[in-house]
């Protein structure tokens, strides 16, 4: 066979966090080099940064690199920027190959393929053995793709696909990145992705994981997988996500889970784990949750319930997955003491404003932590995005221009009316529910059947739109209108403003939404409100804690201190507010320090807003952690 000479091989994963382990690139170059030709006549780099790297910066390393085969990993909020980045590099380097990859681009070669670029090629499935066969075929002096299978590619004007790569069967196969040390003399690393399997036996028809939906599940070997994961710890990684579909589907995941912990009691690392649980066992996920827990290294456990309706259950192919499944998950963690958030999508086909509503405050009555509410993208390959006409699915585009997700705006059960209604109703209940803005209150009132939680956040909206003049108000119309709360870190923006930038000016919104009810003659409820007003947290931790602009009548707040209040309670308040607070202390009396320095991080004026936005959006995962502590005290000290 006709050969060249060495070729500089570039992977390319333009990630959403910094420092982030090329775990792709690294399968790809350890499963083609074990063929000794490959092996010995290709030379490999691994470039992982941001995606939000300035794009000059970006295509000046690149083409510095000056390679033969550039590599791309391509996801939906990626795409655009690999397309601006290929298209520059054509201009400065039109005889280098590239390689397109990941789920956004797999069996799309007609969209991201060019009729007079036969250098540029797409793999459409598995990238392990294709990638292996595509570098052996650039080795030689004519290479053939068609000998290629999974790919796709242009020649003679005429745009060729091959057959199917199989599947993986034996993930063994492949030799593991982190074991052979193709990451030992880079980085530093702060995020690190690990697999011990691939495949879903769900179909979620919004989904696309790993391009193995509704597939057998195959297994990398269980002694591999420790010795990955004590590399982990050794090296010292921050953050761990574990990227199966269903971590739990198996009892051998709480062994692992286990080891895992052990490693990090024994080396300090990793500091924070993630994980996404298997869809029907509540029982392992909570106590893999635990054992983390026990180690320090999970704070909070998602809840990926995404709607409380059957209907959109059975639309989007999640009718085999059982709701009670994650309400069972949510009792067990809060009776373990342990963080969670449920992530939900608005709006699922099915699903109408008022199931949206009646889901969210039926989840709130079982007492979930906070809540993540995500748009509805479509993406290519997965089935939801056929089933579009079926739908009635009106979509936008995504205003990021690296990202080539479509939003979902209507439905046919839902108006682009209804649409910002529902969003309207995410930010309520945000506020008031997931950041505490009215927690014992909106308790009591559902509790008593004075107004449900639903009503009260949807109240709440209708009541801000009143109020243009608010920050608050203004921050929620504006992005509504803007299309801005598409932006990833759009609730982080909101919560910033309305427990940081315009504290003060939220607490005068809640105060004249809680005086405009009926039930606000109730002495128990203006005790909660007032409760709630010192209860709610401060996402930073250098936000200067100052006296209430407001006129306690039901609680006696004593002191402001540098940490928090000093307040003493009414007799009769005490018993409800255990419902929803951690007291400590004895019973014997009712006056209690609030301290609101917990684990927050402080306000970080040198770094970007964005930055420090991704931060906030971050505390709604684990607002457990931010909560005062209200500790009792025997007696005033003078």
């Amino acid at each position: 066979m006709p050969q060249l000479g060495r070729l500089n091989v570039v992977f390319v994963e333009l990630t959403v966090y910094q420092g982030t382990m090329p775990l792709a690139s690294g399968y790809m170059q350890a499963y083609a080099t074990q063929d000794p030709l490959v092996a010995g006549r290709c030379s490999f780099q691994k470039v992982s940064v941001i995606g939000e790297t300035p794009h000059e910066e970006l295509i000046t390393d690149l083409r510095r690199r000056d390679a033969q085969v550039y590599a791309f990993s391509c996801y939906l909020w990626n795409i655009g920027l690999v397309r601006r980045l290929v298209a520059d590099l054509r201009e400065t380097h039109p005889d280098a190959y590239v390689i397109l990859g990941g789920p956004q681009v797999m069996n799309c070669g007609d969209k991201y393929l060019g009729a007079t670029d036969e250098r540029l090629v797409l793999c459409n499935g598995e990238g392990e053995k294709t990638f292996h066969r595509f570098l052996q075929q650039v080795l030689t002096e004519a290479p053939d793709f068609a000998e290629v299978k999974g790919l796709s590619f242009y020649r003679d004007g005429e745009l060729i696909t091959t057959e199917p790569e199989e599947r993986i069967r034996s993930l063994d196969e492949i030799p593991s990145p982190f074991l052979a040390g193709l990451f030992d003399h880079e980085g530093p690393y702060v995020w690190a992705i690990i697999e011990t399997n691939r495949g879903c036996p769900f179909k979620c028809s919004y989904c696309y994981w790993g391009a193995a939906t509704g597939a057998k599940v195959n297994y990398f070997e269980e002694d591999r997988v420790r010795e990955e994961l004590e590399w982990l710890s050794r090296y010292g990684v921050f953050y761990v996500f574990i990227a199966d579909a269903n971590w739990g589907i198996r009892r051998r995941d709480i062994e692992l889970s286990a080891h895992l912990a052990d490693a990090k009691r024994q080396h300090g690392a990793p500091k924070t784990i993630y994980f996404c649980g298997s869809k029907n066992n509540p029982d392992r996920v909570a106590e893999i949750t635990e054992i983390f827990h026990g180690a320090g290294m999970v704070t909070t456990q998602s809840i990926a319930l995404q709607t409380m309706s059957q209907d959109t259950l059975a639309n989007v192919g999640r009718a085999n997955i059982k709701t009670a499944t994650y309400t069972d998950l949510q009792r067990r963690l809060n009776e373990r003491g342990i963080s969670s958030f449920v992530e939900m999508i608005w709006p699922l086909p099915g699903e109408t404003l008022q199931s949206f509503k009646e889901g969210m405050g039926e989840l709130c009555a079982l007492g979930a932590d906070s809540y993540i509410i995500y748009p509805l993208l479509l993406m290519n390959n997965v089935e939801l995005t056929s089933k579009r006409d079926e739908f009635c699915l009106e979509t936008i585009p995504d205003p990021d221009p690296n990202s080539e997700g479509e939003l979902v705006i209507s439905t046919k059960w839902v108006s682009p009316d209804d649409y910002n209604e529902g969003v309207r109703f995410g930010y309520s209940l945000t506020n008031l529910y997931s950041m505490r803005g009215l927690w014992c209150l909106a308790d009591y009132l559902h509790e008593t059947g004075r107004m449900t939680y639903h009503e009260l956040f949807a109240a709440f909206a209708a009541h801000w739109r009143e109020h243009p003049d608010n920050p608050f108000s203004n921050f929620c119309e504006t992005a509504i209108q803007s299309s801005e709360q598409y932006k990833f870190q759009a609730w982080g923006a909101m919560i910033h403003l309305s427990l940081h930038a315009e504290r003060a000016a939220f607490d005068r919104l809640l105060g004249s939404f809680v005086a405009r009810h009926d039930w606000w003659a109730d002495p128990v409820a203006r005790g909660l409100f007032e409760v709630d007003l010192l209860n709610r947290p401060y996402v930073y931790s250098n936000t200067q804690i100052e006296p209430k602009d407001w006129k306690f009548e039901q609680l006696e707040v004593l002191e402001t201190t540098a940490h928090g209040y000093l307040v003493e309670l009414p007799a009769d308040l005490r018993p409800r507010l255990e419902r929803r607070i951690t007291l400590e202390g004895d019973g014997e009396s009712n006056l209690f320090q609030l301290d609101h320095r917990r684990e927050q991080l402080p306000y970080m004026p040198s770094k970007s807003l964005k930055q420090n936005y991704a931060y906030c959006q971050d505390t709604l995962h684990k607002m457990r952690s931010l909560l005062p502590i209200w500790a009792e005290q025997m007696e005033l000290v003078v």
